[in-house]
């Protein structure tokens, strides 16, 4: 989410109209049968692995990316069990990769497949679990209101640099007017929709609305570290799957440390 730059007319429309029906599309599914809410996360799982290896390898199908797609199905599938042994014979598999790159790039390699599995695998498997799909909703609202508020305030504020040497196009703006729409946002969907939250909920949002741009400095990172200005084209106006959902991989991890410390 490059919040602070003016985009061309021609890329606000296609930004907007992208956000809006993947938006709409998303809470549609929500609401439906859980079937269609993992499905949809595994198919989304493939596209960021797909992502992740054009990135790393300039490919878009590389074998680790079925290997860690399994992984992330073991718990949807019972059948795939299995997938623990694959997982074992691919990280010896994987270790060839290691006289073929600088030990500094087959670890931030590693680390991306690793992290996208771990935070897909928590969205589809544990975050259904936290108070039923309103937890979903709010999670996503969430991270939409951030990266709204950084984006428009960023834009129209300016100033200061957030992290120049990471993302040159960030604000200090943007970034607390992120943090200001993620809370008033979530407020408001919990006061229109009258949703009961738990008592450490406002603690998970307090932690969510920097994770969430610290997520999307991270891909920002990753990006300069490999020299490419976005990870994909699937969304238009937005780039790739991974610039769009790089926020919601790293809230994924408050959610499950939420899960786990208020079940």
């Amino acid at each position: 989410m490059d919040y602070t730059v003016p985009q061309p007319k021609s890329d606000l429309l296609p930004r907007f109209f992208t956000g809006l029906i993947a938006a709409s599309a998303t809470i549609f599914l929500i609401f439906q049968d859980p079937i269609y809410f993992k499905i949809l996360g595994v198919l989304i799982t493939f596209g960021l692995l797909r992502e992740w290896s054009r990135l790393c390898f300039k490919q878009s199908y590389h074998w680790l990316n079925y290997i860690c797609l399994l992984a992330v199905s073991a718990a949807f599938l019972p059948l795939l069990y299995i997938g623990s042994i694959s997982i074992i014979l691919a990280g010896c598999g994987w270790l060839y990769y290691l006289k073929l790159f600088s030990t500094k790039k087959f670890i931030i390699i590693s680390l991306g497949y690793i992290y996208i599995s771990i935070a897909m695998g928590i969205l589809i498997h544990i975050v259904p679990q936290i108070s039923g799909f309103p937890f979903i909703l709010l999670m996503l609202a969430l991270v939409w209101c951030v990266d709204t508020g950084a984006f428009l305030v960023g834009r129209v504020a300016g100033g200061p640099k957030l992290a120049p040497t990471i993302s040159p196009k960030k604000t200090w703006s943007g970034f607390f007017g992120g943090i200001a729409f993620g809370f008033a946002g979530t407020y408001a969907l919990i006061t229109l929709l009258n949703i009961d939250t738990h008592k450490f909920f406002w603690s998970f949002v307090s932690v969510s609305v920097f994770l969430s741009q610290a997520g999307d400095l991270l891909e920002s990172w990753c990006k300069r570290y490999f020299n490419v200005k976005d990870t994909g084209s699937f969304l238009p106006g937005h780039g790739g799957l991974l610039d769009r959902l790089d926020s919601l991989l790293a809230v994924s991890f408050a959610a499950a440390c939420f899960w786990f410390f208020c079940r």
